[in-house]
């Protein structure tokens, strides 16, 4: 295995998490968390953070275990080499399967908001072609990238929610009341996909340089996004209504058109927030991409150039499985499927290698202890 380069910094991890974190669905979400919840949908990102912080716990602790590792690397440290290689491929595949549909997502919101005279396979074709790009090069080149686009993501995320309170009715907050703590589970479930990304961090962690503080980043990361979804959320329902939202299919979209009513100078001003929002789609489907490509890179102990050959191939299914869906519909009903795959990898695995790699630990503690005291 060659040596790996560890010039990660805390920043720079912090950047790839937001980025990873933040993009199709943040189109979705005020629909999303209000499906259940109603008029209490801004419940939704907060049930779906909490459920995705005890995820991101593990893999911190994870990382603090075994720096300068890739999930390739201790997987099978952990579970062995048979169930290692299994996670290991549910893993890859999870995660071309979700470039993939968010590379279709992409497409049609472009198509339908912007250019509706422009094909779709035009649109993922581009996109795909810059993430290519982007996985012919080493490592420290996606966390430039990242930490290059991050500001121009951050800013209009907080801003255009913000901007759209101008319109907001907050008596369509009420009640405050929850009918079923069932239905509150059930969107945090849903909502939680929001926040998927950060398992992206059992690749990265590895490239932190000594010092850097895992921990932080990731808080820092995961209270950015949820501080988006949320002003997201409740802006949506204040703005619309519960009812509402769930005829809209882009809400927050909607809620662009709406702040343009305010005074903006801008008379398209959904296009510059969509110009804004495919650098975030771009850094997202990247950032999954690559870890695909870097980790059958590990796996088969190869080069940059069997990464970037890696890339050119499966670059062709990831745009013919971006095209499968044949309507919005169907390509909903592929996001509920890759849903519940996503509960395997980003949820299930992590938590048990953590609670294995724990248990494992104490173990060696005490028979240490024992031994020590076998030898006074």
């Amino acid at each position: 295995m060659e040596n790996q380069q560890r010039n990660f910094g805390t920043w720079q991890i912090t950047s790839i998490i937001i980025s990873s974190m933040i993009g199709v669905g943040i189109l979705t979400i005020p629909r999303t968390s209000t499906i259940l919840l109603q008029q209490a949908g801004w419940i939704g990102p907060i049930s779906g953070a909490l459920i995705a912080g005890v995820a991101v716990t593990a893999i911190v602790y994870l990382g603090n275990q075994f720096p300068g590792l890739t999930f390739v690397e201790f997987m099978p440290r952990i579970f062995g080499s048979v169930i290692g290689t299994l996670c290991i491929c549910l893993f890859i595949l999870y995660q071309f399967f979700n470039a993939g549909i968010t590379a279709r997502v992409f497409g049609e919101v472009v198509v339908t908001s912007v250019l509706p005279d422009t094909p779709l396979e035009v649109i993922i074709v581009t996109l795909l072609l810059l993430v290519l790009f982007l996985c012919c090069h080493e490592i420290e080149v996606v966390a430039r990238v990242n930490e290059l686009l991050i500001p121009f993501l951050l800013l209009p995320s907080l801003l255009i929610p913000l901007v759209s309170f101008m319109n907001a009715d907050w008596y369509n907050l009420l009640p405050f009341h929850i009918e079923s703590w069932t239905d509150v589970v059930k969107t945090g479930l849903d909502t939680y996909t929001l926040y998927t990304g950060y398992e992206l961090l059992m690749v990265y962690f590895a490239f932190a340089i000594p010092g850097a503080r895992l921990g932080v980043a990731s808080i820092t990361g995961m209270s950015f996004a949820f501080v988006v979804y949320m002003i997201t959320v409740i802006a949506g329902i204040t703005v619309f209504g519960y009812e509402e939202l769930q005829r809209l299919i882009w809400p927050t979209l909607e809620l662009v058109k709406v702040t343009q009513r305010t005074g903006w100078f801008l008379e398209r001003f959904e296009s510059a927030f969509l110009a804004i929002w495919v650098a975030s789609v771009f850094t997202t489907i990247g950032n999954m991409f690559y870890a695909t490509i870097f980790s059958l890179r590990q796996w088969f102990r190869k080069g940059i150039r069997f990464q970037r050959i890696s890339a050119i191939v499966m670059m062709v299914p990831l745009f013919f499985f971006s095209l499968i869906p044949q309507n919005t519909v169907e390509l909903y009903s592929y996001l509920k499927h890759l849903t519940t795959m996503g509960y395997m990898v980003t949820i299930f695995i992590p938590i048990l290698l953590a609670i294995t790699q724990f248990m494992r630990n104490q173990f060696n503690k005490g028979r240490e202890v024992n031994n020590e005291k076998g030898g006074t």
